[in-house]
């Protein structure tokens, strides 16, 4: 077992890239732009134009994007943007009132890379505050997030 674990943590480390904003926000449109099969999405706020920009070119190339976003955001900005992508055909679900909110902060890229952080989807956490997120690359960190975004998007609503 030990071998095992050895040779895993030698041959198989997780790859960690820091994104710290305003610096590297645009290290996260660069990251949905890098999407070839998959992107499901969980977050607090969604109000940025590049990162529907982004999330549009993802889906021309055939990526199959799901979102979540929370309903209770007290500047009201996910309605917006809730509206404007279901028109658009996007799968996109309001968060489940199992949780008091759904805050939380992560992409799943192609089921091997993950952005977990403090960044919101909004030009201000991209561009203008103090935000700090890390991209991970390891399937089996990915596979955790894509169990709990699993869970989350069958409670959606």
């Amino acid at each position: 077992m030990l071998v095992f674990f050895l040779i895993q943590s030698f041959f198989f480390a997780p790859e960690v890239t820091a994104v710290f904003s305003p610096e590297d926000g645009h290290k996260i449109i660069y990251l949905i732009d890098s999407a070839h099969k998959t992107l499901d999405i969980e977050i607090y706020v969604f109000s940025s134009r590049d990162v529907v920009e982004a999330i549009e070119r993802a889906r021309d190339r055939g990526v199959d994007i799901r979102i979540i976003i929370e309903k209770d955001v007290i500047s009201g900005e996910n309605d917006a943007i809730f509206r404007e992508l279901s028109a658009k055909g996007f799968r996109i679900r309001y968060a489940s009132e199992y949780y008091k909110l759904t805050h939380s902060k992560f992409m799943i890229i192609d089921g091997s890379a993950v952005l977990v952080g403090s960044h919101n989807l909004s030009n201000s956490a991209l561009y203008k505050n103090r935000e700090a997120s890390v991209i991970i690359r390891d399937p089996v960190t990915a596979q955790k997030f894509i169990d709990a975004f699993e869970t989350d998007w069958r409670l959606a609503g």
